[in-house]
């Protein structure tokens, strides 16, 4: 890519955009949704989504972890697949 500073990185996380179902402690349900092995990191946010989620690249694992996710949060969630990254770099 032509911008300074910026490298593609090309790794393999997915992203688990969650509509919990109830109004419970959001710190306690990121907790539950870091308790799962692939999951890396979980961002609380404000919208349509209670929580982005990001795992390590799931293959045929995906119903299973959407599974997890949805029993931890009691909502469902969408996955969106990450098949390479732009970063930006430090000069």
């Amino acid at each position: 890519m032509g911008g300074k500073g910026i490298r593609r990185v090309s790794r393999g996380y997915h992203y688990f955009f969650v509509r919990p179902g109830c109004n419970s402690d959001v710190h306690k349900t990121a907790a539950r949704l870091m308790a799962i092995g692939s999951v890396r990191e979980v961002s609380i946010t404000e919208g349509e989504y209670g929580f982005v989620v990001k795992a390590n690249e799931i293959h045929e694992d995906e119903p299973e972890i959407l599974a997890r996710i949805g029993k931890a949060t009691r909502g469902k969630s969408t996955a969106a697949v990450c098949h390479c990254q732009y970063i930006r770099v430090s000069a």
